[in-house]
């Protein structure tokens, strides 16, 4: 899904030019763009703190050296990035499709010659991953996208070469807690079977339509992760014992991306129906007979006819208009500048403003740490003296619940003028340290909701 550029976004990145944002996360802002001869890009920019650690820079450079020898069907190649920019960005192929997240949301969980479809994908894109000496690190479902030709895995943005120093400094814990290993969420050294473990993860998500080890705090979610099993009710019978494999604790016990890759063509080839012999011809005498004639059978493939089924219905998911929400195809987005301003605009279901005076509006953010906690601060202009109250709501697999406070009553949180703090336990200092990510707005009196704001949340060190 794509939305307007904000007013703050770059319009350029080296020779693309920017239409419009495709999203956001841990490392940095992903937006829709288009080359001098028209070809659509996916192009990441990470955030400004990092861009000045030269650590990160030199890691960065390593880990896109190792991303442009990945090759595969299956993957978002990288075609260009500019580490040595005074901020550094990465150009991958887009990919026009919802996220599995998206699909499974709006269209339910995935049946079980699906879920195998989906499980052979992203075990090739594993494999050529691995291959190329990188672990993926947060492969999750908002990181899968479903193209009409198969998923594709996106965003390397917290991969590592394995060779690499793991990311995770000073306790604090990289990636998505629904989605991590145990070894992961404990801050211990990862590697490629740390990402089959978030393979099966992610297949338990599309299998159920739940996150495996449920929500709540994320420190409960990775205590989760390390000592439970995982949520399978509502599972394929005949898909369980593949994603159980995935699973286990202990990362010996689980299969290689290329073992899981073989395991699902088998099972695969075991729900595909027994062709039936061909005729044998006896009414033409000048016609051969056929002697037991057997058809090839038609392995499912990962096109329309598998993943893609999902979307077909009263319109892919994310693909064009709902009663909530206006959007055009994401294909005619990298044509129209016009179309992209227009994506997520209302279409009539927030209520209107009736005063003319002008509708608050944030104007900046800001985070801090204290204790445990870190505080999200959020400034705002207010002309017609109309704001109510904010709210915010967990993105990006974060669990934070969708929260509304007035500005009479914030709960935990700090109002002064023109200003919000609201504290949320990322465990700072606990070991049990995570990032996450929220978007937050403000309203007026009627109810209607200022532009939306994404923000991170991490411990520093």
């Amino acid at each position: 899904m794509v939305g307007g550029l904000q007013p703050a976004d770059p319009l350029l990145i080296g020779p693309y030019e920017l239409l419009g944002r495709l999203g956001a996360g841990g490392m940095g802002r992903v937006f829709l763009g288009v080359s001098a001869v028209g070809r659509p890009v996916a192009v990441k920019i990470v955030h400004a703190e990092l861009a000045a650690d030269p650590e990160f820079r030199a890691r960065f450079s390593t880990e896109v050296a190792a991303a442009r020898k990945v090759s595969g069907l299956f993957t978002a190649l990288v075609v260009d990035a500019d580490v040595d920019a005074p901020v550094p960005w990465l150009a991958t192929a887009y990919v026009a499709g919802p996220s599995l997240s998206e699909a499974v949301r709006n269209r339910g969980p995935l049946t079980a010659g699906s879920l195998l479809a989906l499980a052979a994908g992203l075990a090739k894109s594993l494999t050529a991953i691995h291959a190329a000496g990188v672990v993926h690190g947060d492969l999750k479902p908002s990181n899968v996208l479903l193209a009409l030709d198969g998923p594709r895995v996106i965003d390397f943005g917290i991969s590592q070469a394995a060779e690499a120093a793991p990311l995770a400094r000073g306790g604090l814990v990289v990636g998505t807690p629904s989605f991590m290993s145990p070894e992961q969420a404990e801050g211990r050294g990862v590697g490629p079977l740390s990402d089959v473990f978030s393979l099966g993860a992610v297949l338990a998500f599309a299998a159920t339509g739940r996150k495996p080890f449920g929500v709540g705090p994320p420190a409960a979610v990775l205590e989760r992760v390390v000592r439970k099993a995982a949520d399978l009710r509502d599972a394929p019978p005949e898909l369980r014992p593949l994603i159980e494999r995935c699973l286990a604790k202990d990362p010996g016990r689980r299969p290689t991306a290329a073992e899981l890759l073989a395991a699902v063509t088998a099972a695969q080839s075991a729900m595909e129906p027994r062709p039936k012999p061909v005729p044998v011809e006896t009414d033409s005498p000048a016609r051969p007979r056929a002697r037991g004639v057997r058809r090839r059978p038609r392995r499912p493939l990962i096109t329309a006819s598998a993943i893609a089924a999902i979307l077909a219905a009263s319109g892919a998911a994310g693909y064009g208009l709902t009663a909530a929400s206006q959007h055009q195809s994401d294909d005619e987005l990298a044509l129209s500048h016009a179309a992209v301003k227009m994506a997520g605009t209302s279409a009539g279901l927030t209520p209107r403003r009736t005063s003319s005076a002008p509708a608050p509006r944030i104007t900046g953010t800001y985070t801090y740490q204290q204790g445990a906690m870190v505080f999200f601060e959020i400034y705002y202009s207010d002309p017609g003296h109309d704001a109510a109250g904010f709210g915010f709501v967990g993105v990006q697999e974060s669990d934070w619940r969708r929260q509304h406070h007035s500005f009479s009553n914030p709960g935990v949180g700090i109002v002064e003028a023109n200003s919000i703090s609201y504290p949320l336990n990322q465990g700072c200092g606990t070991g049990f340290e995570y990032t996450s990510t929220v978007k937050a707005w403000i309203y007026d009196k009627a109810g209607v909701r200022s532009k939306p704001v994404i923000i991170h949340l991490a411990c520093r060190t």
